[in-house]
């Protein structure tokens, strides 16, 4: 039995002249994931909190990527051929954050990251992103994307300004940890469909 729930979807376009291709996220992958969920620099970055851990063991690994794979559509992130990181698409899975919407929205939410560290910096996460981004609303029954990131994660707020996500909602973080903030941003299917 797979770890990580497989699923039929590929997305693809282009970065730099190079192919950008999202492609099902499979066991296969989870050397790779092993190796960037054990950078103590990428965890800075991915993982909020001063308590979570700055290195997962392989169990650890498969636990989470196990467990998100059952409402979410994981995937590997490859330029040119060589896999840089992951991201996915899940059904929102934060009861506090679907009660902000009427019962029956389809909320989902976007996470990512990119595991091979030359590529930071590069605009890369905002072009696989805005694939995601198109595939939730065109090609999922998506209404709301609520998305995530901590004040000091400039980079990942860049990504959702933008893709024209709108900052609707910042949250004091209990202390002591790296972020002050936790803010939360939205496109909806309306304004997706105006701005695109």
């Amino acid at each position: 039995m797979s770890v990580i729930k497989p699923h039929g979807y590929t997305l693809s376009g282009s970065f730099g002249g190079q192919s950008l291709m999202l492609r099902p996220l499979s066991d296969e992958h989870l050397p790779l994931l092993y190796k960037w969920e054990s950078d103590p620099e990428l965890l800075y970055w991915s993982e909020g909190g001063e308590d979570k851990p700055l290195s997962y063991p392989p169990e650890a690994v498969r636990k989470k990527y196990s467990a998100v794979s059952k409402t979410a559509l994981n995937f590997i992130v490859e330029l040119g051929g060589r896999p840089i990181g992951n991201c996915w698409l899940q059904k929102m899975n934060l009861p506090e954050v679907k009660s902000m919407y009427p019962v029956g929205t389809d909320v989902r939410r976007i996470d990512m990251e990119i595991g091979e560290k030359e590529y930071w910096g590069k605009g890369i996460g905002t072009a696989f992103v805005r694939m995601l981004v198109r595939f939730a609303f065109e090609e999922q029954p998506t209404d709301v994307l609520h998305c995530f990131c901590e004040d000091y994660n400039i980079r990942s707020r860049r990504v959702w300004e933008k893709l024209g996500f709108k900052l609707i909602l910042t949250e004091a973080l209990p202390q002591p940890q790296k972020g002050r903030f936790q803010y939360h941003w939205r496109l909806t299917r309306e304004e997706y469909m105006n701005k695109f």
